[in-house]
């Protein structure tokens, strides 16, 4: 369904398709595939009203974690934190004068253009994007990603990102936030990429 609805957009909304989406070529070996591991930090879990607040993200290149790719940027919600302080650590002190959700959302987009994007427990991060694109430009934003927590055997997916890191013997860190957990998340990847045997695009459980 979501392929379907990939090639439905792209064939009559041509336009805007080619501003905030991109091709795929599933047949593309896993090594020679840029991948960008993200996460997004949120006022809450809402996903029709609550808004990122910070995205992070690294690119993967050569099934090698590229430290200096990295997108970390705070952006400005149209609404106050509430309890969701207590999750993030982010102060409203933090959030003035940092750009709007819109500008920070594009460069992203742009800065992940021809990759595979993924994350842990990705549903959210992409929902909250999607709606923040939606809104600002009226267009569609579906990119090719990857929910690492479907690279996971059945016996692997209890537990939060940081216990599964924990059980796979990979470094945890000593701050969470958005870069941070990108960071985790695609340590992670990269271990169930090369243990689960993929080799190509198409290998994926793509959404």
């Amino acid at each position: 369904m979501y392929f379907l609805k990939r090639w439905f957009y792209r064939r009559f909304n041509s336009e805007e398709w080619s501003r905030f989406n991109w091709d795929l070529d599933k047949n593309l070996p896993i090594y020679e595939t840029t991948f960008v591991v993200f996460d997004t930090e949120t006022t809450g879990l809402d996903l029709k009203r609550d808004e990122p607040i910070a995205i992070g993200a690294f690119k993967i290149k050569n099934c090698r974690l590229d430290l200096g790719s990295r997108f970390y940027e705070l952006m400005k919600p149209s609404k106050g934190l509430s309890t969701s302080i207590k999750v993030h650590g982010i102060t409203p002190k933090e959030l003035e004068g940092v750009r709007p959700k819109s500008e920070v959302c594009l460069d992203f987009i742009n800065y992940a253009k021809g990759c595979i994007l993924c994350g842990f427990f990705v549903h959210i991060d992409l929902v909250m994007l999607q709606r923040v694109i939606k809104e600002e430009f009226g267009a569609a934003f579906c990119p090719p990603i990857v929910d690492i927590f479907d690279l996971l055997e059945e016996k692997d997916r209890s537990g939060n990102l940081e216990s599964i890191i924990k059980r796979f013997g990979l470094p945890t860190s000593l701050h969470h936030n958005a870069l941070e957990d990108a960071y985790m998340s695609g340590m992670l990847f990269l271990k169930l990429i090369k243990e689960g045997g993929f080799r190509k695009v198409k290998d994926l459980p793509l959404r």
